[in-house]
C-alpha cells in the first residue's frame, strides 16, 4: 500500500506542477521526473511480479 499512496503523492505533485510550471525552475523539474521514473519503475516492477505469478503453472 506504500507504493499506491507514494503513487498517487508523486501524480498531486504533478498536476500542480501542471498547473504551475512557470514557477519551476530546472533543478526541481528534473527531481520531480527522477520522482516519476522512480515510482514508475517500482510499479512496474511491481505488477510485472504479479503477471509472471500468475503466469506461472507451478505457482500456487
Amino acid at each position: 500500500m506504500q507504493l499506491h499512496q507514494r503513487g498517487v503523492d508523486v501524480l498531486l505533485k504533478v498536476m500542480d506542477a501542471a498547473d504551475h510550471i512557470d514557477q519551476f525552475n530546472a533543478n526541481q523539474t528534473q527531481a520531480l521526473l527522477r520522482e516519476v521514473a522512480e515510482v514508475m519503475s517500482a510499479i512496474l516492477e511491481r505488477d510485472a511480479r504479479l503477471i509472471l505469478n500468475e503466469n506461472d503453472p507451478t505457482h500456487i
